[in-house]
């Protein structure tokens, strides 16, 4: 349910507002279509900072010629199981489903495959491409880099992104297993959709302000300065990600630029992107896989609760319940973030969010 501040937009609409704005901004209709598609699920699921909020900032990033509006993919080199393509700052979204598409027919036909993609930008939340890799009957992996917004453990420049990983397994009766995280306690968009809805404090460990001093007061937090989790742990995998993504990719990395953009920095749009997928057909078979998925779930969810816990989950299963409620519902967006996509919709001629009766 929404409360006073929210208010419940029904999923067909955000989409229709997002196709109608990137359309305006010249991008195709199939291409806008996906990026709507990502958004929206994003929202439905759950993971609110990567949903439709950031539209306003592709739609700068457009108008800026920061996001170029045809993504155009050429394939660097092709050696069956493995793919290294540049999406030439194409949309992040567009890239992520012809890699996947791409990924999904060459692990089928090798068991295994990674396709990296240089040059592509912001993807939105990984876990709606894994999961649709997954829901193909294959296991998968990804990771992604981008500006520079983070420092190293003990340091205070700042030397990486929030370097998120997701993966996705097969399942028969329960809900895709669907992880995605950011390797910092939280993703950058979390601080910054605080922000907008005026949140006064955030938790404890998701940010330092700009002298690097660990706070929970949400305007003096930085987006430039977040908290790794788990410290050193999230620091490792974290370096991890920056080579898959970044070195490995031909990318920009740490502060070394390899990008045909004239952004830089913090401010840096370009990203590199690493997808693995394994066929478990080569190994106990699609079905044997998700029967015993599904039987393990179901030994998690069997086993004893600590004192307070309802029940214990695996990762993907309250987002499909937000999901199903998201549908039936609609999705509760906060008002001044309508008001804020509205005036860009008005003014792009695009539909918006909010029905003449609303």
């Amino acid at each position: 349910m929404a409360d006073e501040s929210t208010e419940l937009v029904p999923a067909p609409r955000m989409r229709a507002c997002i196709e109608g704005v990137l359309g305006a901004l010249g991008v195709p209709a199939g291409d806008a279509a996906v990026v709507a598609e990502a958004l929206v699920e994003a929202d439905l699921t759950g993971v609110d900072s990567h949903g439709i909020h950031l539209l306003t900032m592709y739609v700068e990033r457009l108008r800026g010629g920061q996001i170029r509006p045809v993504t155009e993919l050429t394939v660097i080199d092709d050696g069956g199981a493995t793919v290294w393509l540049d999406a030439h700052l194409g949309l992040g979204q567009v890239a992520a489903l012809r890699a996947t598409d791409l990924l999904v027919e060459r692990a089928t036909e090798h068991g295994v495959a990674t396709v990296v993609v240089r040059e592509a930008t912001h993807l939105g939340a990984l876990g709606v491409h894994t999961r649709r890799v997954a829901e193909q009957g294959l296991v998968c992996l990804c990771v992604q880099n981008g500006p520079t917004v983070v420092p190293p453990y003990g340091g205070v420049t700042p030397m990486f992104s929030t370097n998120p990983v997701s993966y996705a397994i097969p399942t028969g009766r329960h809900p895709t297993i669907v992880y995605d995280i950011a390797t910092t306690a939280v993703a950058g968009n979390k601080i910054l959709l605080a922000k907008r809805r005026g949140d006064p404090t955030i938790p404890e460990g998701w940010a330092n302000d700009d002298k690097g001093r660990p706070t929970t007061d949400t305007e003096a937090a930085s987006v430039w300065s977040l908290q790794w989790f788990g410290g050193h742990k999230g620091y490792g995998l974290g370096l991890f990600v920056e080579i898959l993504a970044g070195v490995l990719a031909g990318s920009s990395f740490g502060r070394t630029e390899h990008t045909e953009s004239d952004v830089h920095g913090r401010g840096r749009v370009a990203k590199g992107f690493t997808f693995v997928a394994l066929d478990p057909a080569r190994f106990i078979g699609r079905d044997e896989l998700r029967e015993r998925v599904d039987l393990l779930i179901d030994d998690i969810a069997g086993s004893d609760p600590a004192e307070g816990v309802e029940r214990i989950v695996v990762p993907g299963t309250f987002e499909a319940e937000r999901r199903a409620l998201r549908l039936a519902e609609g999705v509760p967006l906060p008002s001044p973030l309508i008001d804020d996509l509205d005036a860009v919709a008005a003014e792009l001629g695009a539909p918006t969010l909010r029905t003449e009766e609303t």
